[in-house]
Parts: structure tokens; sequence; C-alpha cells
């Protein structure tokens, strides 16, 4: 019986993306694109409405996967379950410190899949959305704002800010 190595490593928990205006507010948000995927990222707000974040809570993810790009179900459940695995894969190396700012990611099909992954079962199709959602997540990181320490009592406000006073222009 082979153990798994991550089995000791706390889990990295997603929390679901559920109000129509966290997923617009997302869409207006910063992005990087590989392939037919964007990823939307952003930091949480109150207007988010989540659970106060625990340590166990990695991020907030959110999925646009229209019918029109992808009329398969079976395909869209398949990208959603790999983008889960991938992101949980990734923010266990990356682990969020505490104090910082949950982020939001929402992963969107911009276009059509290549109409030559006409199963779900297709393990070229599997490796592809392993390889453009590790791009994606790698090109995250790379244009990620500076990690900004926020105030334990408040969410999405820096720890450094005066309540009722707006920062200094920069």
């Amino acid at each position: 019986m082979s153990r798994n190595p991550d089995e000791g490593a706390a889990p990295a928990r997603l929390l679901a993306l559920l109000r129509p205006e966290s997923f617009s507010a997302s869409l207006r948000a910063r992005w990087v694109q590989a392939g037919e995927f964007r990823l939307h990222y952003r930091s949480a707000s109150e207007q988010d409405a989540l659970p106060e974040p625990t340590a166990q809570v990695a991020c907030a993810v959110g999925f646009v996967l229209p019918k029109r790009q992808c009329k398969h179900a079976v395909r869209r459940n398949l990208i959603r379950r790999v983008a889960r695995e991938r992101l949980r894969e990734y923010l266990r190396s990356h682990p969020r410190e505490p104090g910082q700012a949950l982020p939001v990611l929402v992963l969107r099909l911009q276009s059509r899949l290549d109409a030559r992954w006409r199963s779900a079962q297709s393990d070229a199709l599997r490796r592809y959305l392993h390889q453009t959602l590790a791009q994606l997540l790698s090109e995250w990181e790379a244009k990620r704002p500076a990690r900004v320490r926020l105030d334990p009592g408040v969410a999405g406000r820096p720890a450094d800010a005066v309540p009722g006073q707006e920062a200094a222009p920069r």
C-alpha cells in the first residue's frame, strides 16, 4: 500500500464563489490568459460575503464555462475537476501567509476547445488542461501584487489604513 506524500500536509481548502456580484467584480479585475482560458484574480472584499478565512482556506474560486464554448457537461466538469486539483497542488506549495488577503480566482473559458478532444476521457485533453492551468497559475504568481498584510478585524482593508480616511495618492 503506497502512501500519498501530501497526506501529512494540511489540505488547501477552496471556497466556492457563489454571489453574482462577486463574479462581476472578478470579471472586471486583472487577468492572465493561456490558450482558451483566462484567469481573473483579485483580493476578497466585503461584498463577497465569504466566511472568515481560516488557516485551511487558501482561496475562493469560481468558474465561467459557457455551453456555447463547451457543449458537453462532461467536459465542463472535467475542466472544473482538473482546475481544482491543480489549484490545490499549487496552493499547497505556495501557502497563504497569516493576515494575507484571501485571493479570489475565476477561471473563464474564452473560446471553444479544440475539436480533436471529442471525449472527456482523453488523456491528451487532461494533459493539455494540466499544462494550461499550470501556465496560468505561474503567470498569476508573476503578476500577483505585493503581499499586503491585513488588519485582522477587517477583511480587505490594509493594516495601515485608518477608517474614514482615504489613502494619499502615490
